[in-house]
This record gives structure tokens, C-alpha cells and sequence, in this order.
């Protein structure tokens, strides 16, 4: 197993039950991990901890905020911030709404437990 990167990963999602899980899988490779249930708790987490947090899983569908301009704001605070693009919706669609931003990787729901870590490892080291 790869080592753990520095920093931490901020998991940014309105659904505790994927907040809780992404954490039980980070923490099993001993990545560090704050959780934000909304865009202006992930917003002031990010602000507190810049320089701890290495990146964010940024669901793209959050109650309160689309996913893009959450994107936006995140960078505006932590410009190298890598954030991991998460939804149920189709990959292409997520890619359009992002349009030229860079992202670590793209997290399909569901997901499972190796394809995370997958993702998760290859968008750190990338």
C-alpha cells in the first residue's frame, strides 16, 4: 500500500451515511479527514485548516450549492487544493459542468471500497 499523503482530505457531502464511510475507507489508509456537510461549513473548514487540508471530495450535487461554484470559491481560498469531483450523475455531465477546471479524479456513487482508494491514491500522487 501506497504511503499516506501529507495533508488531509476535507469530504464535502450533504449525506452523513457517504460522509461516514469515505471516512472509515480515508482513515483505513491513514489519510487524515475533516467532513463539511454544506458549502459554507466546507468553506470556513477549508479557511481554518489550509494548510493541512491536501484535498477535497467535493460532491457536486450539495443542497445548498452547486458543485462548480463551490469548486470556485475552495480554490479562491486553497489555489492548489486537489479536489476529487463526487456524484451519481453521469461522469460526461460532471465533466461538462467543470468545464476547464482541473480535478484529481472523479468519484462515481456508488463506489466501492478499491476504487476509491484507486482514485483517491493516483489524484494524490498525479
Amino acid at each position: 500500500m501506497q504511503s499516506a499523503p501529507k495533508g488531509a482530505i476535507l469530504i464535502i457531502d450533504d449525506e452523513e451515511g457517504i460522509r461516514a464511510v469515505l471516512q472509515a475507507i480515508l482513515n483505513s489508509i491513514d489519510i487524515e479527514t475533516l467532513e463539511a456537510s454544506d458549502a459554507k461549513s466546507a468553506l470556513s473548514i477549508l479557511a481554518d485548516n489550509k494548510d493541512t487540508i491536501a484535498a477535497c471530495m467535493l460532491d457536486m450535487n450539495l443542497e445548498d450549492s452547486y458543485g462548480e461554484d463551490l469548486y470556485d470559491k475552495l480554490r479562491l481560498i486553497s489555489p492548489d487544493i486537489k479536489v476529487f469531483a463526487m456524484s451519481g450523475i453521469f461522469g460526461e455531465e460532471i465533466k461538462e459542468r467543470l468545464g476547464d477546471r482541473q480535478i484529481a479524479g472523479l468519484i462515481s456513487k456508488p463506489f466501492s471500497t478499491a476504487q476509491l482508494i484507486e482514485t483517491v491514491q493516483a489524484g494524490l500522487e498525479g
